[in-house]
């Protein structure tokens, strides 16, 4: 039997399939990274701890050196072809830099609804993320916004890319709290999307977006 395969709008659906062992260990790798980065931040102990936390962490370094690294390239050109196995959607899913469970420095958005009306996700940001205290940062926010309007815009069955992003800061974002994130494409005018976002702590928003978004001239590629 064919394995089937898989195109740019399937690939929630492709992500939640069963995970090949080798992202089994490295979610397991990013997943440890991510609790020692939160564990160690502005940690109070003595330098003697840190001198010897420090040193096991150089052995570490030491130890796995310079491995060659993945090349996705491949699997992303199969995937906008239709043609990406189940293998080619894990290997750039879970590496994206937003919620991907093998990438140790992406903050762990969870998507819980995804249509073309809109799409919805939960977050818990740790103090790594933060910026004054016990406030998000507001370039960590600003990330997550941006990969929160394209995933609405997938979910529309539309293709595109960044054109601007306005964002306006309502209330602190805080940190170490669930925090809720929605967004929805409102309309199009030829090649731009406009698509709005939001993230709200309980009842009260704090973060509200707008992003134009850009579609491909397909007319001016041969």
């Amino acid at each position: 039997m064919t394995e089937k395969t898989w195109g740019p709008f399937e690939l929630l659906a492709a992500h939640q399939g069963e995970v090949p062992e080798t992202f089994v260990i490295r979610r397991r790798i990013a997943a440890a990274m991510q609790q020692l980065s939160e564990r160690l931040i502005r940690v109070d102990a003595e330098d003697g701890d840190l001198e010897q936390w420090a040193g096991t962490l150089e052995k570490l370094v030491e130890q796995v050196g310079t491995p060659p690294r993945r090349n996705t390239r491949e699997a992303n050109r199969r995937l906008f072809t239709g043609q990406a196995s189940s293998f080619d959607v894990f290997d750039m899913m879970d590496y994206d830099p937003m919620g991907g469970l093998s990438n140790p420095i992406a903050p762990q958005l969870r998507w819980v609804s995804e249509s073309a009306e809109g799409v919805e996700g939960v977050i818990r940001l740790g103090e790594h993320y933060q910026g004054p205290p016990g406030r998000v940062h507001g370039g960590v926010i600003a990330w997550i916004l941006d990969a929160l309007l394209s995933r609405a815009m997938h979910a529309a069955l539309k293709i595109g890319v960044t054109g601007t992003l306005n964002i306006r800061y309502m209330a602190s974002t805080p940190v170490d709290a669930e925090l809720l994130c929605t967004a929805k494409l409102v309309r199009m005018e030829g090649r731009k999307m406009f698509i709005e976002g939001a993230i709200f702590h309980g009842e009260q928003q704090t973060v509200q977006a707008e992003g134009i978004f850009l579609q491909p001239d397909f007319s001016k590629r041969k």
